[in-house]
């Protein structure tokens, strides 16, 4: 009994500690690009038109935008309001990974899969945003636990729990309908073929249902996206580079990648494979909750690159990928747990160590790996303000183009009385001949189509007022001639 409460006091611990993080970061991280988008640009929209995605674009990440418009209307509409809905999506995150590692792991593995769906910078970046992502991982993990459920309950209600906890992870985030096709597959599998006699039929029934309402909801939207070329956010690759090398590049906070990068991303796969193979040498049993996992993650990634071989479609990358993280975690500890205690440890524990390390040299409260651009923004702001307000009169601000949002919105927002924005939206790569600074972001935005080498503030003659060179932000003064 007392091995349990540590056990479960293990557990709380760590996940306290993990919210502590994401909670803080909910106040403390300067707005970014695509939430300014989503705050002003979606949710000012009544309700069936952000439904109906009029006008269409992806950055409106449905169930999203209408959380943060039923937030607003308590009055406060503050961006870390705006957060809040990740936020507690984070605690359903724990909770039912807790479940999950507590009830199908061995006390040390358990606790060593609950740090790895917690020991992830990129990810805990997205609980603590106002973006659909921290949603849909949250969803996918309670999703998970009554797929699991249902191989051994097969109850009406872990059906409903996971296909109707799947279908609100798309709606939250509409790339994880790879992984919805992949548990609607898979729950049917599993009664059909079912020792139980449990009805296939009446599965099959419910899932149809679940389908329907599923389609009815994103049709419409996925149309009108297609449509207007608005899905252009992904790779065209290979599933290793754009999709697993990315989310590696990110989970490291790096933008590019490197060979750091590479060969950790490639150690992590042989370890995971190593494991997979271990574990159906070590228990022949196929019917497994393993088994179920594994099977999970092999779909979903059939289904993307099925699609793009099929319908030419991009591969995921980084953020929009998110989910495979916990379920490369879940297949990983789940396959160890199943192999000799002695090699599972040893390999868990490597792993462990590693993210753990990386964690803690990249865990921040004032910047996002996406948007890492924006992490002073608010404080060049006050600076150029300040300085304004020594020389009474307004400061002449310009500025490259991804700042353009957070700075609209912080200038919008707050009152910067002697700051004037003299950027000129037609002409973006331009320098304004009148500015008195000009905020530089030093290093390319491929995926955004940003790139520093066209910027004339590299050929203008100035000088350094503040630079920040872990971001590559520079605040430039323009030597007028």
């Amino acid at each position: 009994m007392n091995h349990l409460k540590s056990l479960k006091l293990a557990y709380f611990v760590i996940g306290i500690a993990a919210f502590c993080y994401v909670l803080i970061r909910a106040f403390s991280v300067g707005i970014t690009y695509d939430e300014v988008w989503t705050i002003k640009g979606f949710v000012p929209l009544n309700t069936m038109n952000i439904i109906n995605f009029s006008p269409p674009d992806a950055n409106n990440h449905l169930l999203n935008t209408l959380l943060i418009k039923l937030f607003f209307q308590f009055g406060n509409e503050s961006v870390v309001i705006a957060r809040l809905p990740n936020v507690i999506a984070f605690c359903f995150y724990a909770f039912y990974g807790f479940k999950i590692t507590s009830k199908y792991l061995s006390p040390f593995i358990g606790i060593c899969c609950f740090l790895l769906l917690l020991l992830n910078p990129f990810l805990l970046d997205f609980f603590s945003l106002a973006r659909g992502y921290g949603l849909s991982l949250a969803f996918v993990l309670i999703s998970l636990y009554f797929t699991l459920e249902f191989t051994k309950k097969y109850s009406v209600s872990s059906i409903f729990g996971s296909l109707g906890f799947g279908a609100l992870a798309v709606l939250s985030n509409f790339s994880t309908l790879n992984y919805w096709l992949s548990i609607a597959l898979i729950i049917n599998l599993i009664a059909l073929f079912s020792r139980t006699q449990f009805n296939f039929k009446k599965t099959a029934l419910y899932s149809l249902g679940i389908s329907i309402v599923l389609l009815a909801l994103i049709y419409e939207p996925l149309r009108k996206l297609k449509q207007n070329g608005n899905l252009y956010y992904g790779g065209d690759t290979s599933f290793y580079h754009d999709t697993l090398e990315s989310l590696a590049n990110y989970s490291f906070y790096h933008v590019e990648s490197n060979s750091f990068v590479q060969g950790s991303l490639n150690v992590f796969l042989v370890l995971l494979v190593l494991s997979i193979l271990l574990s159906f040498y070590f228990k022949r049993v196929i019917f497994t909750p393993k088994t179920i996992l594994l099977s999970i993650t092999l779909l979903s990634i059939a289904s993307i690159v099925l699609q793009h071989v099929l319908f030419d479609t991009l591969y995921l990358i980084d953020r929009t990928a998110l989910f495979f993280v916990p379920l490369f975690m879940l297949v990983l500890c789940f396959s160890i747990n199943e192999i000799p205690r002695k090699i599972g440890s040893a390999i868990t524990l490597m792993i462990v160590v590693g993210f753990g390390l990386n964690f803690m040299k990249n865990a921040n409260l004032t910047k996002a790996a996406t948007w890492y651009f924006e992490a002073h923004t608010a404080e060049i702001l006050t600076f150029a303000n300040t300085k304004g307000k020594k020389l009474n009169r307004k400061i002449k601000l310009d500025f490259s183009w991804p700042f353009g949002c957070s700075i609209g919105y912080y200038t919008q927002t707050y009152h910067y009385p002697y700051i004037q924005l003299v950027n000129d939206p037609k002409n973006v790569e331009e320098v304004n001949k009148n500015a008195d600074y000009y905020l530089y972001l030093s290093s390319s935005l491929n995926n955004a189509g940003y790139d520093k080498n066209t910027q004339k503030i590299r050929h203008t003659p100035k000088r350094i007022i503040k630079q920040f060179k872990n971001e590559g932000i520079i605040l430039y003064a323009p030597i007028r001639k």
